[in-house]
Order: C-alpha cells, then sequence, then structure tokens
C-alpha cells in the first residue's frame, strides 16, 4: 500500500494511508513553506493557522484588526499577524508573493446590504460586524479574485514550477443548481441568500479558470459549528438529520476544527483539487 501511495500522487492513493503515517510525512514534506491565510483571525481562518502551524507552516493572516484572536495560544502565537485591507490589490499582491500557498478564509453571513448586519455579531463565529462598504462582493469576491490575480503573477518556471494552491471557503449552498431539487429551494430563498451565493459562485467559477496556475480547492460546507456556536446548535440535528435521509439540497454541517483540518489537508496534497463536500472534508480532515 505504501508503495502505491508513493507512486500514485492521486487523492484516492493518498487515502490509502493512516491518517498517523500521512500527517507525519506531510510534516517533514511541507516543513518551512508559508501559506497567506486571508481571514485568518476569523472563525475559520484561525483554524486554519492553527493546523497549519502544527503541519510546519510559516503561516501569515490578513485580516482587518490583525490581532491574534487567541493570545494564550501556543500554535497561533507562532503566525504572523498582518492588519490590511485584502480589498487592496497593492496589500494581497505583496503579501501573496512571498506565499507557497494561500486560503481564501473571509466571508460574512449578512452584508451591509442586507439589512441585517447586525445580526452578524449574533452568527459570526468571530463576533465580527461589517462596516458600511462591506457587501458580498467586496469581501466575498474582490479580495478573493485579489488573490488569485496575485498568485496567478507570481513568476513561475514553464513545466517546472508547481501550480500554487489555493484553498477557498465557499458554502454547501452554493451546489444547489447541481443537485435535484436546489433551483426550486434557492427560488424561494430571501434576496440576501441570493446574493451570497452569487458572490460565492463568482468566485468558484474564476478559479476554475485559473487552473493552469493554480491549484484550486473549493470546500463546501453546510452550518459550520463548534459546541461554543449556540446559535445554530438547536439545528444542527435538523441538518443532518434531512442530510442522512438523503433530501439533497441539505448538507450535513461541518465542525470547525474538522474544516481548519480538511483545509490544510487539501494544501498539503497535490491530488486534492476541485470541490469538496461534507464527505471529502471529513475523509481529509482525518489525515491530519
Amino acid at each position: 500500500v505504501r508503495r502505491a501511495a508513493r507512486a500514485m500522487l492521486g487523492f484516492t492513493a493518498v487515502l490509502l494511508l493512516t491518517p498517523g503515517a500521512i500527517s507525519r510525512a506531510v510534516l517533514g514534506a511541507k516543513a518551512g513553506r508559508s501559506v497567506l491565510v486571508l481571514g485568518g483571525s476569523g472563525y475559520v481562518g484561525r483554524e486554519v493557522c492553527r493546523n497549519a502551524v502544527q503541519q510546519g507552516y510559516r503561516v501569515t493572516s490578513l485580516s482587518r484588526r490583525g490581532v491574534n484572536p487567541e493570545p494564550n495560544s501556543a500554535e497561533l502565537a507562532e503566525v504572523n499577524w498582518v492588519a490590511g485591507d485584502a480589498t487592496d490589490p497593492a496589500v494581497i499582491k505583496q503579501l501573496a508573493g512571498r506565499a507557497d500557498a494561500a486560503v481564501h478564509a473571509i466571508g460574512l453571513l449578512f452584508d451591509a446590504e442586507s439589512g441585517l448586519g447586525n445580526f452578524n455579531f449574533i452568527v459570526s463565529g468571530s463576533r465580527s460586524v461589517p462596516g458600511d462598504t462591506s457587501t458580498y462582493d467586496r469581501i466575498t469576491r474582490l479580495t478573493a479574485f485579489n488573490l488569485i490575480s496575485a498568485l496567478k503573477s507570481k513568476p513561475r518556471l514553464p513545466g517546472l514550477s508547481k501550480r500554487t494552491p489555493l484553498c477557498f471557503v465557499s458554502a454547501a449552498e452554493a451546489g444547489w443548481p447541481e443537485v435535484e431539487y436546489g433551483e426550486r429551494v434557492e427560488a424561494l430563498a430571501p434576496a440576501w441568500l441570493v446574493s451570497y451565493l452569487a458572490a460565492k459562485r463568482l468566485v468558484e467559477a474564476e478559479l476554475a479558470a485559473s487552473s493552469g496556475a493554480i491549484r484550486p480547492v473549493v470546500y463546501r460546507p453546510s452550518l459550520i459549528w463548534d459546541w461554543k456556536k449556540l446559535d445554530v446548535l438547536p439545528v444542527i440535528p435538523v441538518f443532518n438529520l434531512l442530510s442522512a435521509l438523503g433530501v439533497p439540497f441539505v448538507d450535513k454541517t461541518v465542525r470547525v476544527e474538522t474544516l481548519g483540518k480538511a483545509i490544510v489537508a487539501g494544501l498539503n496534497n497535490e491530488g486534492v483539487e476541485g470541490v469538496q463536500r461534507f464527505p471529502q472534508m471529513e475523509q481529509l480532515a482525518a489525515l491530519i
């Protein structure tokens, strides 16, 4: 099995090894590499930073405040916390130019145009509240496009340079057009959710069109949670039950710890590419 895994760089071959063996192998192989995490101080971003440090990456986080969200965390103390505006292409280009990999974990559920922005303090894992210009287009699409453009502009040797891995946190509902009854459900969705998903899909499309220079890995989690996320805990069993019963437009929920590990595993393994739904996320997380 180990010989086969070494001979094949595909995702399936990677999964044949035990999680412990993969973790030790990856740690040795990736030590010294650098990753830029946009939104590293956020709910998902901090888990990415934590696991990336554990895997031997040099980690830089870019966020509005540039502050370590968990000062007592030994792993997060090793992160380079940078304050800056991800909507500024120059800021992204400077940081991305020094990175071997990147993660886009910036996001918000209710933007400034939804009329529900203040509810982010309740539903956001980082208790972040958007500013007056924080629209889905600026916070999701523009920041991601800036990152994609910066990574594509990096000098590379034809036929020799590897593609730069870029992990993007999308949403399970972005895949509604691909599943049975999904389009009907979206037709009933509120305007803010339609706009939210539109921004996610624009980024997914741009990533797919940029796969020559970038290895895009798109994560589509449903509800993301941990035991402190009291706003979603009551509905977690409902989502999980509907998913288990085979309702095509409802995905099983994903723990934030699982998502953070799955993202770093996606950075590590060159055979991982494209859309990752909850089964793939769970498999990837088991490798860390």
